[in-house]
């Protein structure tokens, strides 16, 4: 676990990572229906899409609502989540538990 901080802690260098904490104090969030990604293009011709990863396969959602669904449940858990410096600190801190 230690290692994955480290990592977690370099990756949040790059200026194309945000790390978002989700603290269990949070309690029930919009993210607990499961896990998505919202893969959204720079060009306008291709519309966004959502990936979800099951056991039953891979499923892309290309649907505008439920897409649209998806955008809500995101902007939900960001909001709970802490902020991206509040984060770093965080995990800054739990590695530091470790190592002492």
């Amino acid at each position: 676990m230690l290692e994955q901080l480290g990592a977690l802690l370099i990756s949040a260098r790059r200026p194309n990572i945000s790390i978002r904490v989700l603290p269990f104090s949070a309690g029930h969030h919009a993210g607990l229906e499961g896990a998505f990604t919202l893969l959204s293009f720079a060009d306008d011709v291709d519309p966004d899409v959502v990936y979800v990863e099951g056991v039953g396969g891979d499923v892309y959602v290309e649907s505008s609502d439920q897409i649209e669904r998806c955008r809500v449940i995101l902007e939900q858990i960001t909001t709970a989540a802490l902020s991206p410096e509040d984060s770093i600190r965080l995990i800054t801190e739990i590695k530091d538990d470790y190592i002492s």
